[in-house]
């Protein structure tokens, strides 16, 4: 299993923010989950949509109190951590569009885990009680 960098420490803080919420329930964390998808799934390179397709927010089977958030296509840690993107902007063998776009970057999951992480703390607040 490979680590995404950077990615522990957002959901550390992503996570202290969160424990100052009291009775956060699951669909609270599900809902905020939905948002991080969502901001990734904007940020995922496309040609045909398998990666952006691939993207879910489920129920951890191994924490029943935490939510994962993830893309499920075999390639999406390699499109993830390819900081280098060698290609982006030159045109697809496929001629679909160009290398990384339309608006495609690496660790589009880390930056909406980032981007998103006071939206997420509101969405999750709005299914708990606040101390």
């Amino acid at each position: 299993m490979s680590k995404v960098k950077g990615l522990q420490n957002a959901v550390s803080n992503l996570n202290g923010e969160i424990s100052k919420i009291k009775g956060a329930t699951i669909a609270g964390l599900y809902a905020g989950g939905l948002v991080i998808q969502q901001g990734a799934q904007k940020r995922v390179p496309v040609e045909y949509g398998n990666l952006r397709g691939s993207a879910y927010t489920r129920r951890s089977q191994k924490n029943k109190n935490t939510v994962e958030v993830g893309f499920g296509a075999a390639y999406a840690l390699y499109v993830h951590e390819n900081l280098e993107a060698k290609w982006a902007g030159k045109p697809r063998k496929s001629g679909k569009g160009v290398y990384w776009g339309p608006n495609g970057e690496p660790q589009f999951l880390l930056k909406s885990v980032r981007d998103n992480r006071k939206r997420v703390v509101e969405v999750v607040k709005s299914y708990a009680k606040v101390k």
